[in-house]
């Protein structure tokens, strides 16, 4: 087996092939690049936010009713088992 003429450790191969630093944006540029993915975005329809909320809300109804029928068989469990003592 051979080796290379360099005689390279894969750490030092790898700092020999870093990536060159990245320029930086200038604040009129990083503002146009802004403004162009803003233009990319698909904004939700006001009917499809309202559904959603409504939704939201529902559910959120419904789940504060189940925690409170839980806490409230618990309760009533134990206020049950300690009279009986």
């Amino acid at each position: 087996m051979t080796r290379n003429a360099k005689n390279t450790t894969p750490s030092t191969a790898k700092a020999d092939t870093a990536a060159p630093k990245k320029k930086g944006v200038g604040p009129f540029k990083y503002l146009s690049q802004v403004r162009q993915e803003a233009r990319k975005v698909t904004w939700t329809t006001r009917q499809e936010t309202l559904v959603s909320t409504v939704l939201v809300l529902i559910l959120s109804v419904i789940a504060m009713l189940f925690f409170w029928g839980v806490d409230s068989l618990i309760s009533w469990t134990i206020q049950t088992i300690l009279s009986l003592g």
